[in-house]
C-alpha cells in the first residue's frame, strides 16, 4: 500500500506531539518501521529542499517532532546508527528519483548528520521536551570553532560576545568571573562589566576573552563596532570608548560625543571620539599612571571599502559591499624589507583561501587571490614579524550586493511601534537574496535574510535606522524597545529613572515634550535633560517628578509631543500587572490582567528548579500558551515582564515577594518515561520515592538546597530543602567538585555550603587538580574550598617553595588572584588588611538608616561599577550593601540573646590563641548600639566571626569544629538573607586563618 509522505509526517507530528518525547528504549518493532518511514520521507523532502533552492530549515519547522523521533532512532544502542539509516533512506530516494542525488554542492554525508543532530536538539528545546541526543549521535567531524570575539552592539545599545558556529551547533558554556551561562550563538549580551569570560564551544574547547581591565576600566572600539586589543595602541581616528569615571588627555583635548549607556553598564560612558592629535589617554577609575597609547600613525585596519548601512550579519557584524584594503602598521625604526604575511580563512577552518605579504605602513588587497563570489565571514590572519605573534581581524563581505530604503529613518507611529517601511534589494553576479523586497511591519525592527552563492549560504539582518525607547531604573539602562513603555509606579520615585527617546537629529529642531496623560487631560509636561556633548537626537528625560503626579491615578499614559505628533512611548501603573493566573485547557489564564500591551511570562518548573525556563508570549486575552509536556509539569512560577524579554544571558531564579511573580500551586503533575537523574529528583520533590543519590544527582542537590525554602512555599516536598543539605554534608569533597554543575552564583552556594557543614570541612589535600579547576571556572567559591591546602604557597613564606608543585596545581594557584582580587594574596603574604572595615556598620550605616531609599542608592550607587575581586574594596561595599538592603529581616535574627551569646563565645575563642583573627573581629565591631532595633548593626561582625571559626574548623581545630556546629543555625539564617556577604566573609576567613598559620601570631 502506497503511503502519502506529507499524510504520513503530519499525522506522525500530531501524535508525537501529544505523546511526548521518544523513549529511551524498549521502542516496539511497528514504531520503527513507523520512524523509519518518516526518516525517508523527511530525507526526501530535505533533498526536494536542497534542489528547489529552498531553505533546508523549511523542513524541519513544519514537522520538528518527526526530526526529533527520527534522530532518536538512530541513537538506540541496538540498531543501526543515525549515518548508517539516513544513507539506506537516502540511497532509496534516490533510486526512485535519480535527478535528486545529483545536486551540486549538497553537503556530505558527515555534515549532514550532524546538522540533524543538532537541528533536532533545538527541536527538541523548542517543543519543551528534556531529550537530547547522546555523543555518539553527533558523528559528523565539526571543524575548529573561531575564536569569540568582543563587539559593539548595533547603534551602541550592547556589548557583545560572538560566538562564532555552525547553524542549531547547540549551546555554549560560559563563565563570566565565576557565575555560569548556557547560551545559544551567534552572541551573547553582556549582562554588565566583567573582568574575563571563558567560553566552551559545543566542540569541547575552551577559550578566554579579557573584557575589563580594572587597571585601565576603558574598553575601545574600532568605528565599525570590532573591539580593539588592549595590547595595541589606540588608533588616530574616530573610535568608541566605553569607560568608567571621566577621560584626561595629554596632547590635543577631543570634542566627544556621549552616547547613551549600552544596556546593563549601570556606571559607565559610552563616547564617540575621534583620537587625532591625542598623545595617550585615560579614566579618572582606572589605576594611577595607567595610560593607553594612541598610534602614532596609522594603526592596523581596514582602507576604504563601503559598508551596506541596512545589513548585518546575524551576530550584528557590519556587511561590506566593497571590500576593503588592509591597512599594516608602521612603528619607529621597523625595517620596511621585513614583510607581514597575511592569510584569509573561513572562520573554523584551518587551510587559507589566499596568501599575501605586504611590507609595514603600506595597503594591500587581502582578497585579490581569494575565490569568487565574496561572500559570507572571513578571517584574516596578520603575522607580524618577530616573535609579537598575530593578530586577527574578520570581516562580513558581500560584494555587488546594494540595498535602497523607503526611508533614511522610521520614526515612532503615533499608537506605539514604528512607521512601516520596505527595503529593496539587489546583486549581482553568482550572490542571490532569499527576498528581493523586505518589508517591516510595525512592530519588526530587523528581518532575516539568506544571500546564496554557488555552494554556501549565509544568515544576515535586514534593518532599518529606527526611533526608540530605554528606560533607566536607578541609573541602571533597560533594553531598547519600540513598543510602548510599561512603569511601574514604584519606579518613578528613583532618582536616577529616566525614560530616553532616540530621534533623528532633524526631528528636534523644536524641543519635544515628554506628557503625563491621564483620561486625555495632560496632568505634566517634562523637557528633556540638559545633557552637553551628547548625539543630539537622543534626549533624556528625568520621571522622578511624575511620581507624586501618579499617587491618585490608576493608570496613565506617557506621550511624546514631537513634530505634530502625539506619540504614546509609555503607560504608568499603579497595581499589578495580573491578579493571579490559572490553568486554562492546554495553557494558563491572567486573571485580573491590567496590562494592555505586549507582555511576556517566564515560566519556571517549580519540581524541577534546574530547568531553562520557558519563556512564553501572552496574547492579548491574557492565556498563556503551554507545551504539552509543561501542562503536566506541576506548580509554576509565573513572572510576569511587560514587553520583550530582555536580552541576559540567562534568566535567574525570580523572587516571590514581587508583585508580578505570581504562583500556581495547583497544577496537574504526570511521571515522565524518561529515565535518568532530574527524571527521579523531580518525582522526589513531587512527593514520590526517595532522594536519588550520587555524583549525578550532587548539582541538582544543591539547587534544591539553594531554593528549597521557594520550593517548599509553592508546593514541593516539606523535607527536600533539610534532606539535600544532609545529603550535601554527607558528600565531602563530591559535593564541592559537583557544585561546578549546579550554576548558582556564589551568593547562593555560600549560604548552602554554611548550611550543609561544608564550610566547615577538612580538606588535607587536592587529589584530583583537573576537577578542580573545572570548578574554578564555574563555582569559584567551592573552589577555593578545594584549594585551600595549596594556599600557603601563595604565602611568600620560604617553608613553602611553588617549585615543590605540579603544574597542575600551579594552575590552580593562578585562579585564587583571579577570584579574590589584589587582596587575597596581599592577605596570604600576611599583610595588613588595607580594607579592614569595609562591610562594618557603624555611624554611617546608622545615618544611612534614616536617609530616604533615592539617597541610600546614591551613597552605594558607585560599588562595583568597574568589575573586582572577591575581596577588594569595592565588591566588599556592593556586599555590604546588599546586606544592608536586608536589615530589617536581619533584625529579627540580630536581636535575641542567642546572637549575643554567641558573639560572645566566638570573640572569647578567638582571643585565646588567635589574636590576629581577634583583630580582624574587632575591626568590624559596630561600636555601642543606640538601643535594640540597631541590633541588625551586628550581623556582619557575627558573619565574619562565624567564617572565620569554620576555616579554623576546616584546618582541624577540634574546639572550632564543636563550636561551628552550635553557630551553624544562627549563621545559616544570616547567611539566606545576606548571601553575598557570606562569600567575602567565607572567602577572608580562609585567607586569614591560612596566613595566621603560616607566619604566627604576628
Amino acid at each position: 500500500m502506497l503511503v502519502d509522505p506529507t499524510r504520513l509526517l503530519d499525522d506522525c507530528e500530531r501524535a508525537w506531539r501529544e505523546a511526548g518525547e521518544p523513549l529511551a528504549d524498549g521502542v516496539e518493532k511497528a514504531i520503527v518501521v513507523r520512524t523509519t518511514l518518516v526518516l525517508e520521507a523527511l530525507v526526501a523532502y530535505r533533498l526536494f529542499a536542497d534542489h528547489s533552492d529552498l531553505a533546508p530549515d523549511t523542513v524541519f519547522a513544519r514537522w520538528p517532532a518527526c526530526v526529533v523521533h527520527a534522530v532518536a532512532l538512530g541513537d538506540q544502542g541496538d540498531g543501526p546508527d543515525l549515518a548508517g539509516l539516513m544513507a539506506e533512506a537516502r540511497a532509496r530516494v534516490v533510486a526512485a528519483r535519480p535527478d535528486l542525488g545529483s545536486r551540486r554542492g549538497a553537503p556530505a554525508a558527515s555534515e549532514a548528520v550532524g546538522d540533524w543532530v543538532r537541528t533536532a536538539r533545538e527541536a527538541a528545546r523548542s517543543l519543551g521536551w528534556a531529550w537530547r541526543p547522546s555523543a555518539a549521535a553527533d558523528t559528523a567531524p565539526q571543524a575548529a570553532t573561531a575564536v569569540p570575539e568582543l563587539r559593539l552592539g548595533p547603534g551602541g545599545g550592547s556589548v557583545l560576545l560572538t560566538l562564532p558556529s555552525e547553524p542549531n551547533a547547540g549551546d555554549w558554556q560560559l563563565a563570566a568571573d565565576g557565575e555560569a551561562f548556557a547560551v545559544h550563538p551567534p552572541h551573547w549580551v553582556l549582562p554588565g562589566p566583567v573582568r574575563r569570560v571563558e567560553t566552551t564551544d559545543p566542540t569541547g574547547t575552551t577559550h578566554v576573552s579579557a573584557v575589563v581591565d580594572p587597571d585601565t576600566a576603558l574598553l575601545a572600539f574600532a568605528a565599525d563596532g570590532h573591539s580593539i586589543a588592549p595590547e595595541e595602541p589606540l588608533p588616530a581616528a574616530e573610535t568608541y570608548l566605553l569607560h568608567a569615571g571621566t577621560l584626561q588627555f595629554e596632547g590635543m583635548r577631543p570634542a566627544a560625543v556621549e552616547l547613551p549607556t549600552p544596556y546593563g553598564w549601570s556606571g559607565w560612558t559610552l563616547s564617540r571620539i575621534s583620537l587625532v592629535g591625542v598623545t595617550r589617554l585615560r579614566t579618572s577609575e582606572g589605576a594611577p599612571g595607567r595610560w593607553l597609547d594612541v598610534a602614532v600613525g596609522r594603526s592596523l585596519g581596514w582602507e576604504g571599502g563601503a559598508i551596506l548601512p541596512w545589513i548585518t550579519g546575524d551576530d550584528g557584524a557590519p556587511l561590506w559591499q566593497r571590500p576593503p584594503a588592509l591597512r599594516l602598521p608602521l612603528r619607529p625604526g621597523e625595517p620596511s624589507a621585513r614583510h607581514w604575511q597575511i592569510e584569509v580563512l573561513r572562520p573554523g577552518h584551518q587551510e587559507p583561501l589566499a596568501r599575501s605579504t605586504g611590507a609595514p605602513g603600506t595597503i594591500v588587497d587581502p582578497w585579490r587571490e581569494a575565490p569568487r563570489p565574496l561572500l559570507g565571514p572571513y578571517e584574516i590572519l596578520v603575522h607580524r614579524p618577530g616573535p609579537r605573534g598575530r593578530r586577527r581581524l574578520t570581516a562580513f563581505l558581500a560584494e555587488g550586493v546594494d540595498a535602497e530604503p523607503s526611508a533614511e529613518w522610521r520614526l515612532l507611529a503615533p499608537y506605539g511601534g514604528l512607521v512601516p517601511a520596505r527595503l529593496t534589494l539587489r546583486a549581482g553576479g553568482a550572490v542571490t537574496a532569499s527576498e528581493r523586497v523586505v518589508t517591516f511591519a510595525p512592530y519588526e525592527i530587523a528581518k532575516g535574510l539568506v544571500l546564496r552563492g554557488e555552494t554556501q549560504r549565509f544568515a544576515v539582518q535586514a534593518c532599518i535606522p529606527h526611533s526608540e525607547v530605554r528606560l533607566e531604573l536607578d541609573g541602571r539602562p533597560l533594553p531598547w524597545s519600540v513598543r510602548p513603555l510599561d512603569i511601574d509606579v514604584a519606579d518613578l520615585a528613583g532618582e536616577e529613572s529616566a525614560l530616553t527617546v532616540r530621534l533623528p537629529e532633524q526631528a528636534i529642531a523644536v524641543t519635544p515634550e515628554l506628557a503625563l496623560v491621564v483620561e486625555g487631560t495632560t496632568l505634566h509636561t517634562l523637557r528633556p535633560d540638559r545633557r552637553t556633548r551628547t548625539r543630539k537626537g537622543d534626549l533624556r528625560y528625568s520621571l522622578a517628578a511624575l511620581a507624586d503626579t501618579m499617587r491618585d491615578c490608576a493608570k496613565a499614559e506617557i506621550r511624546l509631543l514631537v513634530a505634530g505628533e502625539n506619540v504614546h512611548v509609555g503607560t504608568v501603573r499603579t497595581q499589578p500587572i495580573a491578579e493571579e493566573v490559572v490553568p486554562d485547557g492546554s495553557g494558563l489564564l491572567l486573571r485580573g490582567l491590567r496590562h494592555p500591551g505586549q507582555l511576556t511570562a517566564r515560566l519556571h518548573a517549580v519540581f524541577a528548579p534546574w530547568e531553562r525556563p520557558l519563556t512564553v508570549a501572552v496574547d492579548t486575552s491574557g492565556r498563556i500558551p503551554l507545551p504539552s509536556t509543561w501542562r503536566s509539569a506541576g506548580p509554576l512560577i509565573v513572572g510576569l515582564r511587560a514587553g520583550a524579554p530582555a536580552p541576559a544571558a540567562a534568566a535567574g531564579w525570580p523572587r516571590l515577594r514581587d508583585r508580578d511573580t505570581l504562583v500556581m500551586r495547583r497544577s496537574p503533575w504526570t511521571p515522565t518515561v524518561i529515565n535518568g537523574t532530574g527524571a527521579r529528583v523531580t518525582e522526589y520533590l513531587a512527593g514520590h520515592g526517595a532522594l536519588p543519590s550520587g555524583a549525578d544527582a550532587i548539582p541538582h542537590q544543591w539547587i534544591v538546597a539553594a531554593r528549597g525554602r521557594d520550593l517548599q512555599a509553592c508546593g514541593a516536598r516539606e523535607t527536600a530543602p533539610t534532606e539535600c543539605l544532609s545529603a550535601l554534608g554527607d558528600a565531602g569533597p563530591a559535593a564541592l567538585t559537583g557544585s561546578a554543575d549546579s550554576f548558582l552564583r556564589s551568593g547562593e552556594l555560600a549560604a548552602v555550603l554554611v548550611s550543609s557543614g561544608l564550610a566547615a570541612l577538612r580538606i588535607r589535600e587536592v587529589a584530583e587538580p583537573e576537577a578542580v579547576r573545572h570548578v574554578w571556572r564555574r563555582a569559584p567559591l567551592c573552589a577555593l574550598l578545594l584549594t585551600a591546602p595549596l594556599l600557603p604557597y601563595l604565602a611568600d613564606h620560604p617553608d613553602y617553595d611553588m617549585g615543590e608543585l605540579y603544574p597542575e596545581e600551579v594552575e590552580l594557584l593562578d585562579e585564587v588572584g583571579q577570584f579574590l582580587g589584589d587582596g587575597g594574596p596581599a592577605l596570604l603574604a600576611g599583610q595588613a588588611d588595607p580594607s579592614s572595615t569595609a562591610g562594618r556598620f557603624d555611624a554611617q550605616a546608622r545615618a544611612l538608616d534614616h536617609l530616604p531609599e533615592i539617597q541610600q542608592q546614591a551613597m552605594w550607587r558607585n560599588a562595583r561599577v568597574v568589575p573586582r575581586g572577591l575581596l577588594d574594596a569595592d565588591t566588599r561595599a556592593d556586599a555590604a550593601w546588599q546586606a544592608f538592603r536586608a536589615r530589617r529581616d536581619l533584625q529579627y535574627r540580630a536581636e535575641g540573646e542567642e546572637c549575643r551569646d554567641w558573639l560572645d563565645a566566638v570573640t572569647m575563642f578567638l582571643d585565646d590563641g588567635h589574636p590576629s583573627l581577634a583583630q580582624a573581629l574587632r575591626h568590624r565591631n559596630p561600636g555601642a548600639l543606640h538601643g535594640p532595633g540597631e541590633a541588625w548593626m551586628r550581623v556582619p561582625q557575627l558573619s565574619l566571626g562565624c567564617a572565620l571559626i569554620a576555616r579554623l574548623a576546616a584546618a582541624g581545630d577540634a574546639r572550632a569544629a564543636k563550636l561551628e556546629r552550635g553557630l551553624r543555625p544562627l549563621w545559616a539564617s544570616v547567611a539566606s538573607h545576606a548571601p553575598d556577604l557570606t562569600a567575602v566573609d567565607l572567602a577572608l576567613a580562609e585567607c586569614l586563618v591560612t596566613a595566621e598559620a603560616v607566619h604566627g601570631a604576628s
